[in-house]
């Protein structure tokens, strides 16, 4: 089978190169992807370690799948026949071809059999949109070692650019340039009101719980050598319901890695320097992790689009092109209800309507909806919803 050039893009500063190919025989394809990775520190064994992930994860997503797992290696051969990953694709093999080290760079050449499938449910066929904020440090006096004060901000943005690569049907469409203390204030009235500025359906909050350097103590004898350090990244994250603020999601993460720079030392966190190094990257894979286990939450929950206007028996909604709507989609009607309890907490109740509802017209943000049938839209005004279940 001879494998035809296809394409070539950049990626991230650890994995430098890819080149992609693909034949396509019957419903399957075999894809082939080369990724070139940095060896840093003289560490061979994680370097081609993230060129073959990097490889494979590249392979997977321009078949159309979403990853969920990437193979573990042993001995530079790929481990099992199956990698599972989500919604519109499986692996039937993947073949590890070549590595060459070289120049300090190790490539790593794979070829996997991808077989397309049909999605698990039509709610995916959307794209869901994100918002949050950069990410507090909830001990500041943390970021000490290191001057690491921008984690936060550095963190989210790299949230943002994780999910532009790993995602499918998420999006984290806004990353508000200002912090929010998700842990000691009302959640649910903060994800509502940054819902609505943003015009997203979920709210991420994400709090940094522990930044935390553990320096092991160098003996008096030994002044001249740099203590070993290990350094913690923990952090909450939380997913809520835009529309209503209800918690969805909490979950809790945690790594330790090598901290490899001084007590004194002064770290740009926007720079390559830091996020090549182990603890970089340790935390790069951890942000990974939560989006891919977020996707896999929410993949078949309903897309939910709010209703912008209503005239002439036709609403105008915030979802189109750019989220994968189209002419002839049909769509579920939910009327909001505002009800309060004994102690005066409002809660938002969504009502299903009966009328079906069909897209007559898509523009990039929002798309005309009408009912399927022509019947009157009455009682329906605008911030109530509609949703592709």
């Amino acid at each position: 089978m001879k494998l035809m050039p296809y394409f070539r893009r950049s990626l991230s500063p650890v994995a430098l190169l890819l080149f992609m190919s693909i034949s396509h025989v019957a419903d399957a394809a075999w894809f082939s992807a080369t990724g070139q990775a940095a060896i840093l520190n003289g560490d061979k064994t994680a370097a081609r370690h993230q060129a073959t992930e990097e490889a494979i994860k590249q392979a997977l997503l321009f078949a159309g799948a979403s990853v969920r797992s990437v193979q573990q290696m042993t001995n530079g051969l790929l481990m099992n026949d199956h990698i599972e990953i989500r919604s519109s694709g499986e692996v039937n093999t993947i073949e590890l071809i070549d590595e060459v080290y070289q120049d300090d760079y190790v490539t790593v050449s794979i070829r996997a059999d991808i077989f397309s499938q049909e999605s698990q449910c039509s709610a995916a066929d959307y794209t869901k949109r994100i918002a949050t904020t950069y990410f507090p440090i909830r001990y500041g006096a943390q970021a000490a070692d290191g001057q690491l004060h921008k984690i936060g901000s550095a963190a989210a943005m790299k949230m943002q650019e994780t999910f532009a690569q790993i995602s499918t049907s998420l999006t984290l469409s806004e990353v508000e340039p200002y912090t929010l203390n998700w842990h000691n204030t009302n959640q649910q009235i903060q994800a509502t009101k940054l819902a609505q500025q943003t015009d997203v359906q979920y709210i991420l909050a994400i709090t940094l719980d522990d930044i935390s350097v553990e320096r092991n103590q160098v003996s008096a004898f030994k002044f001249w050598k740099e203590a070993q350090a290990v350094r913690n990244f923990a952090y909450t994250l939380t997913l809520l319901n835009g529309a209503s603020g209800e918690q969805l999601i909490k979950k809790q993460y945690r790594i330790s890695e090598a901290w490899e720079f001084g007590l004194t030392s002064s770290i740009d966190v926007n720079s390559d320097q830091f996020w090549r190094s182990r603890y970089g990257r340790a935390v790069l894979k951890s942000l990974q992790k939560s989006a891919i286990d977020l996707e896999e939450s929410v993949l078949c929950e309903p897309t939910m689009g709010r209703i912008l206007a209503v005239a002439n028996n036709q609403l105008q909604i915030n979802l189109g092109k750019n989220q994968n709507v189209k002419a002839g989609d049909q769509l579920t009607l939910l009327s909001v209800k505002q009800i309060r309890d004994t102690f005066g907490q409002e809660y938002k109740q969504f009502v299903l309507n009966p009328t079906a509802l069909v897209v007559t017209q898509v523009f990039a943000e929002t798309a005309t909806v009408t009912s399927r049938d022509r019947s009157l839209l009455g009682n329906i005004q605008p911030n109530d919803y509609v949703a592709r279940q």
